[in-house]
This record gives C-alpha cells, structure tokens and sequence, in this order.
C-alpha cells in the first residue's frame, strides 16, 4: 500500500530543546510504496534565525559549525523559529512524519508548534533497532548496512535524502516480519529516552555496549 510521508531533520546548536535552538530544517515529501517505490513530491529547505539576546542574536558553538558546516553568517536573514516550524508543519500537512530519531526532532518541533499533526509517525532509528536490535542504528551506519550513500552527513537534506531511502528499506522488512513500527520509539540504557512524542509507543530495547553518536 502506498502512503504520503514527509521525512524530515533538523540542525541544532545542541541537544537539549529546551535550552537549544534549531539552525537548519529541511524535508522531503514523497509516496513511498511497495517494492522499495518511492516518488518524490517536493522538498523544504530553511536556515533558521537564532534568538536574540540582549539585543544581539545568539551565535553557533564553534563544535557545532566544525560538524555540520554551519556558520552564523549562513543565518543572516533566515526566518525566526516560529516562522520555520509551522511552514514545514504545513509542508507536511496531511502527510505522515519519518525522521531518524524521532523524538530529538519532534522535540524541538514540539516546543513551537505545540503538538505534532495528526496521523502517524515512524523513526527509522527505531525501525533499525526492531529489526536489527543489536547493530548500531545511528544514521550513518545504518546507511551503510543497507547500502545508502549518505554524503554531508549532519546536513539537514543530505540526512533527510538518506532517511527517505532507509524509510523505504526498512518499512519491507518491518512489514515482512510483522513487526510494529508506527508511532514507536525505543528506550535503551545506552541512550534514554529524554522526550516522548504524542501517542508514542515505547519500546525498551538492551543490546551490546556500542556507543551510538547520531
């Protein structure tokens, strides 16, 4: 059965939503069917402004320019925060989310748009770890594995060209052994889950001491 998702990634100044901010968005609508089938529909690509404080805006950790290749100047005229959130939120309208690892982005999101668009969800992280429990499913080898080439890792597109392919990769198989991926997210010791997305299942998975970065 073919269906209508909207795959997306966002690029951050750190890892904690509440304290971080979003400097890049992009994503990709597409039909996804059978048979790995996917038809591309449109693409979203915004920078993002960061906040202002005492009148000056916010600027880019320098580690985090050194890992996605982002630098504060490539911001300079972006639309604020909320102004991005809500034109990728009506990108994605009446279409189902995918990202790799769902509840880091839906969080972000979340702490703007106020609660995800109706419909499902699916993570291909947690997809990766259903179907593959004891290799590491971090983007880049899970790519990899499934033989998706992945260049520019930790840019928002390039992330999101990626995801989409996995999607399609990992939706067969999860289909093919019944297993349940919508909605779901993973807890693990190794890498806790720090936010729950609305209508999350979670599924608590232990696995080898493998450290996973993304």
């Amino acid at each position: 059965m073919n269906e209508i998702v909207t795959v997306i990634d966002i690029e951050t100044t750190g890892l904690d939503p509440l304290t971080d901010h979003i400097t890049e968005i992009a994503a990709i609508r597409a039909e996804v069917g059978p048979g790995g089938y996917i038809r591309e529909i449109g693409r979203f690509q915004t920078y993002v402004a960061l906040p202002l404080f005492a009148g000056e805006a916010m600027e880019i950790p320098p580690k985090i320019t050194e890992l996605t290749g982002i630098k504060n100047e490539d911001l300079h005229g972006a639309p604020r925060y909320w102004f991005a959130v809500d034109a990728v939120m009506d990108f994605a309208r009446d279409s189902n989310l995918v990202a790799h690892n769902a509840p880091f982005d839906f969080a972000f999101i979340d702490r703007v748009y106020d609660g995800l668009p109706s419909g499902w969800f699916a993570c291909t992280r947690a997809m990766s770890r259903l179907i593959d429990p004891d290799e590491n499913a971090s983007l880049a080898p899970t790519c990899e594995r499934y033989g998706i080439m992945l260049n520019g890792h930790h840019r928002a597109m390039n992330d999101v060209e990626a995801t989409l392919h996995l999607y399609a990769i990992l939706r067969e198989k999860a289909e093919a052994n019944g297993i349940t991926y919508r909605n779901v997210v993973v807890d693990s010791p190794e890498r806790p889950l720090t936010y729950t997305p609305p209508g999350a299942i979670v599924r608590t998975i232990e696995r080898r001491q493998t450290k996973e970065v993304a």
